[in-house]
């Protein structure tokens, strides 16, 4: 995925000054009551807002959770007001400062990634742009997203909804899903100390230390497959006699030929035995539907089952010993999906 430039709010008097200089737009959907000041170098992307909590507290919304206005303007409609404590905890990115006895200040940022267990893209793109100078966004290929700053930190998602989404999944639709009202504290929250010269001309004057992480550091967890062994036992007969009849007639399958995979995904599709798109790389099975062509050695559709397995999974004509070692792993991790005989735990 392509990401944007940094917005250059690299400190939390960076963004004090943005949004003093920043000019609130006002039109027929926003007042100037609002206070809506775009974050970003283009006013169009006015979602993209700061949000002043207090003299040393600032939010950076992105129109998601928290956001005062664009999460309580839904088709236009009038909405009670968020709270500012949502507006606190769900901004992907909230700046404070607290003043030290030295004179020094220390300098906090709070980073959040979004709710829901699901790809929040714009969150990502937006946090990308918007993390300051020092600190870096990673989008690792295991779907998961990090934080570096000086190492990589783990950034998990929310379950944390603010008080509107909250009351609409639980007065219209009747549930919560699997979202909780109060904060679960999955931030990462990084502190430094800022040193003020007795004379200072521009922001750049600022003496900043590195950033250290001051909240608890999170380790992902890799979501685990269990094999429903004792239903496995009972289609286990039906199962070695489907692998011993690919023995037999494996090889004399045109499996080599996509074309004709192809045909026969759509053939097992036409009987519902396929659920996937036909063109799909990755091919889903109806499991009782597989269980049923295991147990009758006559099934018509036996021989697109087979070509299918053999065709998609790479598999060709066994030769040696440790071929049909590999094709048997192979098949074993096939047959236990294509069944439906695995589930699966989340991650985190």
């Amino acid at each position: 995925m392509a990401y944007g430039y940094k917005q250059g709010l690299d400190s939390f008097w960076h963004v004090q000054t943005k949004y003093d200089i920043t000019k609130p737009m006002v039109s027929k959907n926003h007042t100037k009551q609002d206070d809506l000041r775009p974050a970003g170098r283009r006013r169009s992307r006015k979602w993209e807002h700061i949000r002043k909590l207090s003299e040393t507290c600032y939010a950076i919304c992105d129109g998601q959770w928290g956001d005062p206005i664009f999460s309580s303007n839904w088709g236009g409609k009038a909405t009670p007001p968020m709270p500012t404590e949502d507006t606190y905890n769900l901004s992907p990115i909230v700046w404070e400062i607290m003043e030290q006895p030295d004179g020094s200040y220390l300098e906090t940022i709070k980073i959040r990634n979004g709710t829901g267990d699901y790809g929040h893209n714009s969150r990502y793109t937006f946090l990308s742009e918007f993390l300051p100078d020092g600190m870096s966004w990673i989008q690792a290929t295991n779907g998961r997203q990090y934080i570096g700053a000086g190492k990589v930190y783990y950034l998990p998602k929310s379950k944390s909804v603010d008080k509107l989404r909250w009351e609409n999944y639980h007065n219209h639709h009747r549930t919560t899903y699997d979202f909780q009202r109060e904060d679960d504290h999955k931030y990462l929250k990084f502190a430094r100390t800022a040193h003020v010269p007795k004379q200072i001309y521009s922001i750049t004057d600022l003496v900043f230390s590195k950033w250290e992480l001051i909240s608890p550091e999170f380790v992902s967890v890799n979501p685990k497959f269990k094999v429903d062994k004792e239903r496995k036992k009972e289609l286990k007969p039906y199962i070695n006699e489907f692998w011993n009849w690919a023995l037999a007639v494996g090889g004399t399958l045109h499996t080599s030929d996509r074309r004709h995979v192809h045909e026969c995904i759509g053939i097992l599709r036409d009987h519902r035995v396929v659920t996937s798109s036909r063109w799909s790389s990755n091919v889903s099975f109806n499991p009782s539907s597989v269980q049923k062509i295991l147990k009758e050695p006559q099934n018509e559709l036996r021989v697109q089952l087979l070509t299918v397995f053999m065709g998609k999974w790479g598999v060709r004509q066994v030769i040696q010993q440790d071929d049909i070692k590999k094709l048997r792993a192979a098949y074993n991790a096939w047959i236990n999906t294509a069944c439906g005989l695995v589930t699966k735990t989340k991650g985190e």
